[in-house]
C-alpha cells in the first residue's frame, strides 16, 4: 500500500503526518536564523539527519498505527462477521419459525377440521341414539300395555274360571249340606220315631210341627211344639220321645254343618 492510498484509508494518519512536518520544518528554520554562515552545512546535514530520523518514527508510528487499525479492522471484521453469522442464524431461526407456525396452523386447521367433523359425527350418533332410544321406549311402552292388558285378560279369564269354580264348589257343597241334613234330619226323625209310644187318643193322620235345640253332642237341651196336632196328648208323646231319643245323630262339628242342627225343626208324622 502507497502513502496516499495509507493517508486516504486513515485520515487520523495525515494529521500526525503534518504535526510532524510542521515541528520539523519549525526547528529547522530556527536553526537557521541563529547560526553563522560557516556552520551551515554541518547544522543543515543534522537537520536532514533529524528529519530522517523522525521519519523513520514516523513511519513506525504510520505501522504501528497501521497495525492497530489492521487490528481494529480484524475486531470489527469479525464483529461483523458475528453479526452477520447472527442475522443469518436469526433470518434461519425467523424460517423455522414462520414454517413451524405455518405448520402450526395448518395442523390447527386440520384438527378444528377433524374437531368439526367428530363433532358432527357425534352430534349424528348422538341424534341416532335418542331416536333409537325413544323407538325402544315407545316399543316398551306398547310392550308394557300390551303386556297389561293380556295379564288383565288372564286375570278376568281366571277370576271367572276361579268363580265358575267356586259356584260349582258351592254348588257341590250346598248338594252335599242339602244331602248331609237331609240326612241327618231323616236319622234324626227315624230315632224319635223308634222313641215314640202310640198315645190311647192316637188317631190316624196325626202329626204336628216340633223345634228342637241340641248341643255339639246332640244332646237335646229342649223341645217345643210350635205347630200342634189338636190332640195334647199326642203333642206330649211326641215332646217324650224326643227327650227319650236324646242324644240324637248330628253331624260332626268338624263338618262345619252342625250350625244348621243347633235348632231343628221339622214336621213329626208316624205314618211317613
Amino acid at each position: 500500500m502507497t502513502l496516499w492510498k495509507t493517508i486516504k484509508s486513515n485520515p487520523s494518519f495525515l494529521a500526525w503526518a503534518l504535526v510532524v512536518h510542521v515541528l520539523a520544518f519549525g526547528a529547522i528554520g530556527v536553526s537557521f536564523k541563529s547560526s553563522e554562515p560557516k556552520f551551515s552545512q554541518v547544522k543543515e546535514e543534522k537537520v536532514i539527519e533529524a528529519v530522517a530520523i523522525d521519519e523513520s518514527k514516523i513511519n513506525a508510528e504510520i505501522e504501528k498505527l497501521k497495525k492497530i487499525e489492521n487490528s481494529k479492522k480484524r475486531e470489527q471484521k469479525k464483529l461483523q462477521d458475528k453479526a452477520s453469522k447472527a442475522k443469518k442464524d436469526r433470518k434461519q431461526e425467523e424460517k423455522k419459525l414462520k414454517a413451524l407456525k405455518k405448520k402450526q396452523k395448518e395442523e390447527e386447521r386440520l384438527n378444528k377440521k377433524k374437531l368439526a367433523a367428530e363433532s358432527k359425527r357425534l352430534a349424528e350418533l348422538e341424534k341416532k341414539r335418542k331416536e333409537q332410544e325413544q323407538k325402544l321406549s315407545k316399543l316398551e311402552k306398547e310392550r308394557q300395555a300390551k303386556k297389561a292388558q293380556l295379564e288383565k285378560e288372564e286375570n278376568e279369564r281366571q277370576a271367572k274360571i276361579a268363580e265358575k269354580k267356586k259356584a260349582v264348589e258351592q254348588q257341590k257343597r250346598a248338594r252335599y249340606e242339602q244331602g248331609e241334613v237331609a240326612k241327618y234330619k231323616g236319622l234324626i226323625r227315624s230315632q224319635i220315631t223308634r222313641n215314640w209310644t202310640f198315645p190311647v187318643s192316637y188317631q190316624k193322620g196325626m202329626r204336628c210341627k216340633v223345634l228342637v235345640r241340641l248341643i255339639p253332642s246332640g244332646d237335646v237341651i229342649s223341645v217345643h211344639i210350635i205347630q200342634g196336632s189338636g190332640n195334647s196328648a199326642f203333642d206330649q208323646s211326641v215332646e217324650r220321645a224326643v227327650n227319650k231319643a236324646s242324644p240324637l245323630p248330628v253331624p260332626d262339628a268338624s263338618t262345619g254343618l252342625f250350625n244348621q242342627f243347633r235348632e231343628v225343626e221339622f214336621v213329626f208324622d208316624p205314618n211317613v
